[in-house]
């Protein structure tokens, strides 16, 4: 009875598992391997058919014996050509995944080069825009000083010469924000050294850069990603970390590019910022702007021990 009843479920299930196999077929593309395997185990659930044939119709042994032997048979061959041949699926699965990483780099950079043109393009406007219309107010501002007049005209003039002279300065800040023209002009390592130099500036943090790069240069793109993840680094050091301190090494050993940064505050749970829920500190936006660039990084942090992070390119 228990041999009955083992039968009839392992029929009923081959023959789920043949029709789940055939429904797969359309894809594979209808690959020939696929279609053989798929079939070697509708036989295989035919055999277990007729095998329960004796059970209800008794004298048919012999038969079914010998079918199930021409049954084996052809299902042997089936899923041994078959296992030959699906290689040629795991090659277009390969195919895919490549494809599809290639293509979702390209989006990647896409969106990287179409952010860039247009900070460059708001960085253009303002300084070529605003920039002038402020010193042309600076200048007429300027030319009132020369007029005589009472000591409360003049304070107004002079505070407002102050306001127009900081609001220029500001412009001019932001612009180059925008768009570093050390970046453009002198590459990866100088506009580093020059942001880490204004940062260290305001006495608030000290930091120090040391690179063997400052003659090199390297195609924009890999400039611009890295240029961005150390000022995002930077300004994740100084708005969570409470550090004192920070220490950017860029370095090159023929073509491969190393990037270290480390700074001395309060450290973090990595898995959380990186693999969990937690919003903010702008790993996400570092990672894919890495990843745009075939790169490869690695952070180290502890509580209180400081943050650790390795950026790796192929150039």
């Amino acid at each position: 009875m228990i041999t009955f009843l083992a039968l009839i479920i392992a029929i009923v299930l081959q023959f789920i598992g043949a029709i789940v196999a055939l429904s797969l077929t359309k894809s594979t593309k209808y690959s020939l391997s696929w279609i053989l395997i798929s079939v070697g185990f509708l036989i295989m659930a035919i055999q277990r058919f007729i095998e329960f044939i004796p059970f209800v119709w008794r004298g048919w042994e012999k038969d079914v014996a010998a079918i199930n032997t021409w049954l084996g048979i052809i299902t042997s061959v089936l899923v041994a050509v078959g296992l030959i041949l699906i290689k040629k699926i795991f090659n277009f699965i390969r195919a895919s995944d490549q494809s599809r990483t290639e293509s979702e780099k390209k989006v990647l950079n896409a969106i990287i080069q179409t952010e860039e043109r247009e900070r460059r393009r708001l960085a253009k406007d303002l300084h070529d825009g605003l920039g002038p219309l402020l010193s042309t107010v600076k200048m007429a501002v300027s030319s009132l000083n020369q007029i005589e007049k009472d000591n409360k005209n003049n304070e107004i003039i002079e505070n407002t010469d102050i306001v127009i002279t900081e609001a220029i300065r500001s412009l001019k800040e932001i612009s180059n924000n925008l768009s570093p023209h050390v970046l453009d002009n002198f590459g990866l390592a100088s506009a580093i050294k020059s942001f880490s130099g204004k940062i260290d500036s305001t006495k608030t943090i000290c930091t120090s850069f040391n690179s063997n790069m400052f003659e090199d240069r390297l195609d924009y793109n890999t400039e611009v990603v890295l240029y961005r993840v150390v000022c995002e680094l930077i300004n994740n050091t100084i708005k969570h970390a409470q550090a004192k301190n920070i220490e950017i090494e860029l370095t090159r050993h023929n073509s491969l590019l190393t990037l270290v940064y480390s700074d001395d505050g309060k450290g973090f749970d990595v898995n959380e910022v990186l693999y969990g829920h937690s919003e903010g500190m702008g790993y996400a936006n570092i990672m894919s702007r890495i990843k745009s660039i075939k790169g490869i990084i690695n952070v180290e942090s502890d509580l209180e021990k400081g943050t650790k992070v390795i950026i790796i390119v192929n150039i």
